[in-house]
């Protein structure tokens, strides 16, 4: 631990890093640290949450959880219903009971005194924790005791650590716009203070992404560090993305991932006297959270059965973890070592040496970052060896070389499926159907055309059109189709992937080229990427040993490309192949743009599972995707854009891929029916992949197929917190 003046870095070294440094080398500089601290382990708590009241005198404006006296869904929990309540947990193998709630005068020292005596009884060896400086602060002045009084009279009854609640933001004008009734950031401290004298750990939070600054923030963390440096009791510092779904305040979007993971690290390496760093689970997308333990973060925070503060807010439910067991398995996706414990971490070992690994990575990383084309062997050595944080600095920097300036483009398009009648029968594929099914689907010409239609008039500038292999739809239907979109529609049609085009062609009796011909005759201006997954037959004949063989799917784009197409390369990973197939993939959609300079972009997706025939030996996450991403873009230095894939990955990993090397936030996709068939249903509108791509530090940019820009979202001034791009003077690292 790390608290000499002399080597620390300052507050404003802080908010420089905070601004302007890229975020890679920020998340690399806060996961060494973690990693010195506490190697491979990573701690998660199995917790049950009691609320006794969503009541509250404080009202504040930030909370989407209070309700007025009267309301229809405002209660008070009693003591008879508490133990009812923990009846339920009596089986669950607790480590933790988390108690916080609302200040109501009828909740007084008393209850919670018999709530935790009873508490204590029910559930031993479970640590009894929560109350919030602003409840203890409060239930003190009622019961006219001292909070140091009221502090031993709860710690008698087994009160066992203090929670970090009601924190939120210390600047006292930012706490009278969204807690004007609640006690003050010196109060707040006191109430800690005391904790520790008395010898109660506490955790502190700082409520982030409303209506602070980064200016803000700092000053928070430091007046946390001050007090650290004077008691040592805090165990865990717990930044809180504040959820804008909750309607509190006004605001319209909470923190995105980007901001997640640059509040996470700054925390990490500001705070150097803090043991732990934890983000709560409950408040966030699964594939951050998986990035976000690699960005300082030592903790995931718990399971939170029968959490109502957070889930009041608008926090996504669907990403609960509700059992230990789950949320190993989680850490261990993820290649950490997990750690069950309680939020005071009693009895647990918390450092452990950080293993050491093989340099080779770092000269060809380098050569990459350099421009220099690596071979196969080489970047197979950079996917296994080299920190994937590292690699996305190497590729963020390979990215502006690349694509110079400071925009970040997106596209308005319309996804249109013209059937989900397939013969191919894929195993990852949830979204087909086979003939004759009566889920069955064939849209005729004229459907197509008004779908169409419908898309240019609403804004799309780009229609892709795919769908199964039918037998019923030939070559002279899609004929039909494209010239009905060119002869009466203005949009770039971008369609029909090269399983399509072979599928045609071999119904129709003529060469690949022929039938590419007649398609571009039709109207056919450019061809998608699908069906790629892994251009490695050994793969395929696994995954979909009825599709177009690589070869064939080179070939198609090759012709393509001759005949004047240009082209967009996809992947889809994440099958159980090893990562030499991953690179042989890559290396072939290399030495193709060699060829023939056809390919306009690259578009990695991950696989998922759901709802598939396909079983998988592990489910890709977060990390494993900005990896590729970062990969893709040193590997592919013959190919200008890369796009970020939130459909599938989700807003908040596709934004922080920005930052790995990708240049592009895809399309806003009006309609999409084949990765929403697994379940995933990620949507976004214009708004929001504008605030998205500035959030990240980018200019977003609406543009054609072809990365011809329509329009430019420039502000006359980004506000001091986003900055409009992020070049960092040198900052030394520090312990």
């Amino acid at each position: 631990m790390t608290n000499n003046p002399a080597t620390r870095i300052s507050d404003f070294q802080a908010l420089e890093m905070l601004q302007q440094m890229p975020t890679a080398e920020l998340m690399a500089r806060a996961d060494a640290i973690r990693r010195a601290r506490h190697g491979d382990q990573t701690f998660y708590v199995h917790s049950h949450n009691l609320n006794p009241t969503n009541r509250c005198v404080v009202k504040c404006r930030l909370c989407s959880f209070w309700r007025a006296e009267g309301d229809a869904d405002a209660y008070t929990t009693s003591l008879e219903e508490a133990r009812k309540n923990l009846e339920k947990a009596q089986g669950w193998n607790l480590t933790d009971l988390h108690i916080v709630g609302g200040m109501v005068p009828e909740l007084d020292l008393e209850y919670y005194e018999k709530l935790f005596s009873f508490a204590r009884e029910m559930l031993p060896g479970v640590l009894l924790q929560g109350m919030t400086a602003v409840e203890i602060h409060w239930i003190a002045g009622n019961a006219g005791l001292s909070v140091h009084a009221t502090l031993e009279r709860l710690m008698a009854a087994g009160f066992g650590s203090v929670s970090g609640g009601g924190a939120e933001i210390f600047a006292p004008e930012i706490r009278r716009q969204i807690a004007a009734d609640k006690i003050d950031a010196d109060t707040w401290l006191d109430v800690h203070r005391t904790a520790h004298q008395l010898g109660l750990p506490t955790n502190a939070t700082m409520l982030f992404g409303h209506i602070e600054n980064d200016e803000q923030i700092i000053d928070h963390l430091s007046r946390l560090r001050k007090l650290q440096d004077e008691t040592g009791g805090f165990q865990a510092a717990i930044p809180l993305p504040f959820q804008a779904n909750g309607k509190a305040l006004g605001v319209q979007y909470g923190p995105s991932g980007d901001r997640q993971v640059r509040v996470a690290a700054i925390t990490r390496i500001y705070l150097d006297n803090f043991p732990h760093v934890r983000m709560l689970v409950n408040y966030m997308d699964r594939k951050l959270l998986g990035v976000l333990t690699h960005s300082g973060v030592d903790d995931i925070g718990g399971t939170s059965l029968d959490e109502r503060v957070a889930k009041a807010a608008g926090a996504p439910q669907s990403q609960k973890f509700f059992s230990a067991d789950e949320m190993e398995a989680f850490l261990s996706n993820h290649g950490w070592k997990p750690v069950l414990t309680n939020s005071a971490y009693q009895a647990l070992g918390t450092r452990q040496e950080a293993q050491g690994t093989s340099e080779r990575w770092k000269t060809i990383l380098e050569k990459a970052e350099a421009g220099e084309r690596i071979s196969a062997e080489e970047a197979e050595t950079l996917y296994v060896e080299a920190p994937f944080q590292e690699l996305g600095r190497a590729a963020d920097a390979r990215r502006r070389q690349m694509v110079p300036g400071d925009i970040a483009t997106y596209v308005v398009d319309k996804n249109l499926n013209t059937t989900n009648v397939c013969t191919t029968g894929c195993k990852f594929c949830a979204f087909y159907t086979d003939p004759g099914s009566s889920r069955g689907y064939a849209l005729t010409p004229e459907q197509v055309v008004e779908k169409v239609k419908k898309a240019a008039e609403a804004g799309a500038t780009q229609i892709l059109i795919q769908g199964g292999l039918n037998p019923e739809l030939d070559l002279e239907y899609y004929e039909t189709c494209l010239s009905g979109i060119r002869d009466n529609i203005d949009i770039w049609i971008h369609s029909l992937s090269p399983t399509e085009i072979e599928f045609l062609a071999q119904k129709a009796g003529i060469s690949i080229r022929d039938c590419i011909q007649r398609l571009k005759d039709a109207g056919l201006q450019s061809l998608p990427g699908g069906g790629a997954e892994i251009l490695v037959d050994e793969v395929r004949e696994r995954i979909s040993p009825e599709k177009t063989r690589s070869q064939t799917w080179l070939d198609v784009m090759e012709t393509a490309n001759e005949l004047g197409l240009k082209t967009t390369a996809t992947m889809v990973y994440g099958f159980g192949e090893t990562i030499a197939q991953r690179v042989e993939h890559l290396m072939k959609i290399r030495d193709l743009q060699d060829r023939t300079g056809g390919f306009t972009a690259f578009i990695p997706w991950s696989f998922s599972p759901s709802h598939t025939e396909l079983d998988c030996p592990r489910v890709q996450n977060g990390t494993d995707y900005l990896r590729l991403v970062a990969i893709a873009r040193l590997v592919l230095d013959n190919i200008s854009h890369l796009q970020a894939g939130w459909v599938t990955e989700g807003t908040d990993v596709a934004q922080l891929a920005l930052g790995f090397g990708a240049d592009d936030f895809g399309g806003v996709l009006m309609t999409e029916e084949v990765v929403s068939a697994t379940g995933l249903d990620h949507g976004v509108d214009e708004e929001q992949v504008i605030h998205l791509i500035r959030e990240a530090g980018w200019v977003p940019a609406q543009r054609t197929t072809q990365y011809e820009h329509l329009s430019i979202h420039r502000v006359e001034e980004m506000c001091a917190n986003r900055p409009a791009s992020r070049r960092l003077r040198v900052i030394p690292t520090r312990g």
